[in-house]
């Protein structure tokens, strides 16, 4: 009988566990976790207020992987769809929230580069950073209104610095197979789209303690792995702490050397009443406005039935500061005066992996030699192919040769 030892027990290592104890099922199944608790960044708090301190909501039309393993661990009556209000989105500039549609304000200084975006050339068959990408089709005014507030928003990084190709493949996608963003819009087929935003009603941690049900194997938490000496052994494990077990293999290193994490405040707030004169997914803040909170998500629109009762749920999230500085901004952003009723503080420190300029090509090539080098080895999680949670489930159901 195999012996298989998963270290990490965050959306990764559990997914892992789960579709390893059905391929494999007499296979001798042990997960190891450092810390003293399962989920890693997924954490639900629900009483006096519903609260997901970590990831929150998923696009329907781009978690396929996550719907399937919903369904298979029988929670799909658990699945929420956001309010049609979550639909409108904002953004924080020149001193005040506007929405984001197509004849906002916002959008307008953007229709000359849209009408000719079709005509611009595509020569850049290689890699290049998102700031590049956004400038050559839409303009840097686009670059800098849109494509640097959604990347702070995803990945709390920089556009001059981050991958187009590892952020966001379907824009490169789109210039690649059809010239131009505008053409492949319309000219792309569109199928029936999946509704809106969803969660599961009891928070994510619903998710996180079905797949411990539902996977085979012993768990043991605080307990670090601390070397590669087992049969098979599967890393879902942050990049740092893989990079801290090879160590002594100059190719790995070089692997994750460029891969940095960016650390990210998250400030959970809760008032009572409906304070939210404008209702939506929230808003986000472009670098430019010189502001010390990157978004807020306004949690109690987007999931009403979530709600206890008459409340405002916010998630503020900070490049810098605490409490203050979260509360501070929501009297001037929100004009929300009133003291809350609730507040909780988390520090996510480097748990968000930056994608420079080639990561794929480097993420090819470490698999090559992991293969090579490692064979009784497999990497798993979101410094590879993507840090969504989609993105982890669906490269965990990707182990085979174990």
């Amino acid at each position: 009988m195999k012996k298989i030892v998963i270290a990490g027990g965050g959306i990764s290592g559990l997914s892992a566990r789960y579709y390893l104890s059905k391929r494999y099922p007499e296979a001798e199944i042990i997960l190891v976790e450092k810390s003293e608790r399962l989920g890693g960044c997924i954490q639900s708090s629900v009483s006096p207020f519903f609260f997901e301190r970590g990831p929150r909501t998923f696009k329907a039309s781009r978690a396929e992987a996550l719907f399937k393993l919903i369904d298979e661990l029988g929670l799909t009556d658990e699945i929420v769809y956001s309010s049609k209000q979550a639909k409108r989105r904002f953004l924080w500039k020149e001193g005040r929230l506007q929405a984001l549609t197509p004849f906002s304000p916002l959008i307008r200084p953007m229709i000359p580069s849209l009408l000719k975006e079709w005509r611009q050339p595509y020569p850049w068959e290689g890699d290049e950073t998102i700031a590049s990408f956004a400038t050559r089709r839409l303009g840097k005014y686009a670059a800098e209104t849109l494509f640097d507030p959604l990347t702070l928003g995803i990945f709390a990084g920089d556009i001059h610095k981050l991958s187009i190709s590892a952020c966001f493949p379907e824009l490169k996608a789109m210039e690649m197979d059809y010239g131009s963003l505008t053409r492949a819009l319309f000219k792309k087929k569109r199928g029936k789209k999946k509704r809106g935003l969803f969660t599961l009603r009891g928070g994510l941690q619903t998710l996180i303690k079905r797949l411990i049900e539902k996977g085979r194997g012993e768990i043991h938490l605080n307990t670090p792995l601390k070397s590669l000496d087992e049969e098979r052994l599967v890393l879902a494990l942050p990049a740092s702490a893989i990079k801290v077990l090879f160590s002594a293999d100059e190719e790995i290193q070089q692997f994750f050397d460029p891969i940095k994490g960016a650390s990210i405040t998250v400030v959970n707030v809760a008032f009572k009443g409906d304070l939210l004169k404008k209702k939506g997914f929230g808003y986000l803040i472009p670098t430019s406005e010189k502001e010390k909170i990157l978004g807020v998500v306004f949690d109690s629109a987007i999931f009403p039935t979530q709600n206890q009762g008459d409340e405002t749920r916010l998630t503020v999230m900070l490049r810098e500061g605490g409490v203050e500085t979260a509360l501070e901004g929501l009297q001037r952003h929100l004009n929300i005066h009133i003291a809350p009723s609730e507040v909780h503080l988390k520090e996510w420190k480097e748990v968000i992996p930056q994608y420079g300029v080639d990561h794929l090509k480097r993420v090819e090539r470490f698999g090559e030699y992991l293969k090579e080098k490692y064979p009784h080895v497999s990497c798993i999680g979101n410094y590879l192919h993507g840090a969504s949670v989609n993105q982890c489930i669906a490269q965990s159901n990707l182990i085979f040769n174990i």
